[in-house]
């Protein structure tokens, strides 16, 4: 979602310079270890913890969509395609935008009520979707995926249609097209 649908700032950082902790946001940025980022999503659970969701999604108005998004998407819709945003950050978040955009399904880093984290990782992208077409009975040559980093190779190589809307094509994706920093509705126009 992040870098795919959104330019500009992500769900996480605009979060965080609505609260005033952009520098330690930015420190998060480079975390690369699993631990790494345990230990960073357990930090902004703390910065959140005086906060309803609401009031953290109200922060989110400000997120810049990336060109074609809203018209893509209406498309889709309009065609009776199925809707997934699948990410890591946080799934409020990804239902938040799922909803405003009108997409059926969202999944992403859950923070449950009790507080404890359930953890959704770049790899659990590719077998959520596989997943989700078993129970919608919908064959794997029929589902398209847009991506922008390395943690989304395992899910565009799922799809039978993919496309890279990041700076540099990843080597290990070969059917893939690369539209960097494209426009999404002509994306979703061709799909």
């Amino acid at each position: 979602m992040d870098g795919t649908i959104l330019r500009g700032e992500n769900i996480c950082g605009c979060i965080a310079r609505k609260l005033g902790r952009s520098a330690e946001m930015d420190a998060f940025e480079l975390l690369r270890s699993t631990d790494e980022i345990i230990a960073g999503r357990e930090t902004m659970l703390e910065w959140y913890a005086s906060f309803d969701r609401a009031t953290l999604i109200g922060h989110l108005s400000e997120l810049r969509l990336a060109p074609g998004v809203k018209e893509g998407f209406a498309r889709l819709k309009e065609a009776g395609v199925k809707i997934a945003l699948v990410s890591i950050t946080w799934e409020f978040a990804v239902r938040w935008l799922a909803s405003e955009l009108g997409a059926d399904y969202a999944v992403g880093t859950d923070w449950e009520d009790n507080g404890t984290i359930v953890h959704f990782w770049p790899e659990d992208k590719a077998s959520y979707l596989s997943s989700l077409l078993a129970e919608l009975n919908i064959d794997r040559d029929a589902l398209a995926a847009t991506g922008d980093s390395h943690g989304d190779i395992p899910m565009l190589n799922l799809a039978s249609r993919s496309y890279f809307v990041g700076k540099h094509l990843p080597s290990e994706l070969d059917h893939t097209e690369h539209w960097r920093d494209a426009d999404i509705g002509k994306l979703y126009h061709i799909c």
